[in-house]
This record gives structure tokens, sequence and C-alpha cells, in this order.
């Protein structure tokens, strides 16, 4: 050990050496300088861990109490204490744990032991209703159907039968504008990644507050950059799995970088999509094109959006995209489930066209607007 660390910290040193003696007499100091060297190297090895950890703040403090072992009564009167400000935009949850709906928000709870939860073993959906109509019901259900089959996740319901469980959960809610958020998980059993511990799947339906964009954001458009977060391979792009690590670190590198959103390319240099949303450009042509959907969830509104264009006589096209496809195209666009779409202005340094909302975006989120009356009514 160097000299400098006993005499800069005399007491700490002389005090551990003393420990360690009264621990251990093979290498107490009294015995010898040669056992006194051992001791002294010992302690430069657990003075060098200490220091180490508690730079790095990893140092945890030992309870000085004992923990207490609470009954059902003692748990139910501290969930209730429990309370923050996002509660107030749950309106109802199902689940098939419980066996039923639930409109307290402390109830809003799963098994740690769901693969859902310590394995992100899941597929879900995100579904809006605006007017007290489900958009693109269908659709999504169909997508969560087409997740759980690429996994192997068999799930314990019809789709008519997932359908009549959210409109019974929206009623139960009693909100016109919403965002449902449905996920089907491998279900509880076990903390092992075997996906045939758990006994079967469950399902789970939370009715949220629909957020939305200030209008500002429609009116002068937002400003995006390019995500350094590698993309996921195209098997799981392709998948709405629970396991969302990459998105994440997207969304923060987006809100680090105080821009709007970022979107990703892949390993050869073309445009995938953003954390949520799926990116569409208008080119020099003046033709609506998406990114192939190689590494890229297939959005539904996008498809949605997409369909109406082609039936209105737009042109469509998909092909791979470069940044210079994006930098150089007359509109880019935004298209999720609560964006509706979003027009991009700004990539980067860079203007999108004049810098000005274009007239393809303005048109096809009115558009989107009107497909809104065609969904389910509940």
């Amino acid at each position: 050990m160097s000299p400098h660390i006993l005499k800069t910290r005399p007491k700490i040193g002389i005090k551990m050496l003393e420990h360690m003696t009264q621990m251990n007499g093979a290498i107490g100091i009294r015995q010898g300088a040669g056992q006194k060297n051992a001791a002294i190297g010992i302690f430069h090895v657990w003075y060098v861990t200490f220091d180490l950890a508690r730079q790095a703040r990893m140092i945890y403090s030992i309870p000085m109490s004992t923990i207490e072992i609470l009954n059902p009564h003692q748990i139910w009167e501290r969930i209730q204490q429990k309370n923050n400000a996002f509660q107030a935009g749950y309106y109802a949850f199902y689940s098939s744990w419980y066996g039923g709906i639930v409109k307290d928000p402390h109830f809003l709870m799963c098994p740690l032991d769901d693969h859902m939860v310590h394995r992100g073993d899941a597929v879900f959906e995100a579904i809006k209703t605006v007017g007290r109509q489900v958009f693109l019901l269908d659709p999504h259900i169909d997508r969560l159907f087409v997740s759980a089959e690429k996994i192997g996740l068999k799930p314990r319901w019809s789709k008519a039968a997932i359908k009549d469980i959210i409109l019974q959960t929206l009623k139960a809610a009693d909100k016109s504008e919403t965002l449902i958020r449905l996920f089907l998980s491998r279900g509880p059993g076990g903390f092992t990644t075997n996906p045939y511990d758990p006994a079967g799947t469950e399902l789970y339906i939370v009715i949220t507050e629909l957020k939305l964009l200030p209008a500002m954001k429609y009116q002068a458009g937002v400003h995006i950059g390019r995500s350094e977060i590698p993309v996921k391979e195209t098997w799981m792009a392709q998948v709405k799995s629970c396991n969302y690590l990459p998105n994440v670190m997207m969304k923060k590198e987006a809100v680090d970088r105080k821009l709007d959103f970022t979107v990703s390319f892949d390993r050869d240099g073309f445009l995938t999509e953003s954390s949520t949303e799926n990116i569409v450009i208008v080119d020099q042509e003046g033709v609506i094109t998406q990114p192939e959907l190689r590494n890229i969830l297939k959005g539904t509104t996008m498809t949605r959006a997409l369909d109406i264009a082609k039936a209105s006589g737009k042109q469509i096209a998909h092909r791979n995209l470069t940044e210079k496809d994006l930098v150089s195209a007359k509109e880019v666009m935004m298209i999720g489930t609560t964006l509706d779409v979003l027009p991009v202005t700004k990539y980067e340094n860079h203007i999108i066209g004049d810098g000005q909302v274009g007239p393809v975006a303005i048109w096809l989120k009115s558009q989107i607007e009107a497909d809104f009356k065609k969904g389910v009514a509940f």
C-alpha cells in the first residue's frame, strides 16, 4: 500500500488494522514486520475497494430497525396512501388475473412474476378513442395477434372476446377521448426466461387519459434529429413487444437533446422509424413515400393514412430512404396513434422544404380526423 494513504487517513488506517488484528490473529501486526506488511496489503485492497465504491455512490446503509412484515390490512392501508399525479389519468383497468374490471387506480397492478414484468415477454397495443369511437380497433387487435404468433404466445381469448372486453372496460371508464393500453403477457410463473413456465397468458387493459400535443406543433412543425441508438433486428422490430428499451433510449435521447423526436437509420444507412412513430416523406416528385418495412413496425395509422391517400389518387411508394432523401424532401411527416399526422419542418440543422407545414401533411391529417367517425362506438 502507498504510504500516503495511511498518512492522509491515519485514524481510518489504524482502526481498520486494529479491527483486522482482532478478527484474524494470523494477520496481526503485533507478530512481526512481515505479517504487518501483509495486513497493510490486505487493508490496501479493502481501502481502494471502499474508496472506489464510495466515489461511485454504491455504499448502502444497513437498516437500523427491523423491516416490518405486513399483513393484508396494512398493505391496503399503505397502498391507499400512495398517490401521484398520474393516477388521475387512469380511468379503468381490466385484469384477467383479477377476473374483472377495477376503477380505483391503486389496484393497477400485476404479479411481479408475470414474465411481462421481469423479461418483457409480452405484446401490446395502444388504441385511441375520439368522440366515444374506437379508431382502428380491428387492425390493432389483428396486429396484437400477429405479434403474439411471432413469439409463440398463445392467447386464451379470441379476437372477438378481446374486443368485447375492451368495449366493456371503456364503458366502465365512461370517457370520450382515451388511450387504450392493451397488454397480452406470457403470464405469471417463476422468474426464469423459460416461456413454458407460466400456466397461461394474461390480459391487461388500461383505459387512460389521451394526451395530445399542443396545436402549435401542428402549425409550426417539429424538429427531429438522427438517433445514435442501434435499430432492432428485423424479426424483433416487427413484433410490438414489451421489450422497449431501445425505444426508451431514443426518447431519452430526444429529450436530452431538446428535440421533438429522433429517427434511426439501419446499418446500411436506410431510414427506419422513431421511438413510437413512423416517418413518411413527400419526395421532390410529390410522391408520398414510406421506408421499406424491413426494420420497422408496420404502423396501423400510417397504413390507414396511405390507404386513404392512394384511394384519393395520390402517388404512393415504399423504398429505401437515405438521410439525403430526408433532407431533400418537400415534406416530412411523423405518423402514429396519438399524433395522427405531424409535420416535420427541421431535421438536425436542415430546414425541410421551405420550412413551413406542407399541404400534403395538412390534407392527410384532415382525412385521418374525418376517419375517426368510422370507429367502433361504445
